[in-house]
């Protein structure tokens, strides 16, 4: 999957600080957007929501799809895909049923025909909170920030535990990636890595009992 992002950090800042200038209302927020591809009907694409909206509905970061485009959703909990798939319609204009999907949540989507999404929002810069079941629970995340790189810069701020392990996924293959990365204290580090997509999903299985995983990014 291509993905492209772009951080409109030098022109929000030169607002914010020409609205500062001449108010006490101001925001710094920072404003980007993502494409991401699916071209291939019939692959899996694990992804995540890479930036945060008003409201992290299905309908607003993916407004449009090929008829019949299907989510897929993990229940960390049981341990399984959901029961809730929600499916495009061109007819109606959005997704039945729809559900939100905030950043750091990894999800399927199952293209009926190609197509390319926008995913357009706020860089999260202040801390996002997700928990981690573990005791070897799967738990299906992406990165609540729009960066790519290894294991480490995805999994910033995680307390890593040895033996943890993450499974990317190929959609070209439509299973698991051979290579999965996996922490060892003794190393204190993830061996081997792996390079990550702007907003590519990916499976967590945590070796040891629950987490609370706090991030915290600035967009510098």
């Amino acid at each position: 999957m291509r993905t492209k992002a772009l951080l409109c950090a030098a022109a929000l800042a030169a607002g914010a600080v020409a609205s500062m200038a001449q108010s006490n209302v101001y925001s710094l927020n920072v404003v980007g957007y993502v494409n991401s591809a699916f071209p291939v009907v019939g692959n899996l694409y694990l992804i995540g929501n890479p930036l945060d909206n008003t409201n992290n509905d299905l309908n607003t970061i993916i407004p449009t799809a090929p008829d019949g485009t299907t989510v897929l959703l993990w229940a960390e909990a049981i341990g399984d895909f959901s029961t809730l798939s929600p499916q495009y319609s061109t007819s109606l204009h959005h997704w039945n049923p729809t559900t939100t999907i905030a950043p750091g949540q990894g999800f399927y989507v199952a293209p009926s025909g190609p197509f390319t999404n926008t995913f357009i929002g706020n860089v999260r810069q202040n801390p996002v909170t997700l928990s981690v079941l573990g005791n070897g629970t799967l738990a299906v995340l992406s990165s609540t920030v729009p960066l790519g790189n290894g294991t480490t810069n995805q999994l910033a701020g995680y307390p890593a535990a040895d033996g943890d392990t993450v499974a990317t996924w190929n959609p070209g293959t439509g299973d698991f990636n051979v290579s999965s990365p996996q922490y060892s204290t003794s190393l204190s580090r993830w061996n081997p890595d792996y390079i990550y997509g702007v907003n590519e999903g990916f499976f967590l299985a945590r070796s040891v009992g629950p987490v609370t995983w706090t991030r915290t990014f600035t967009v510098q």
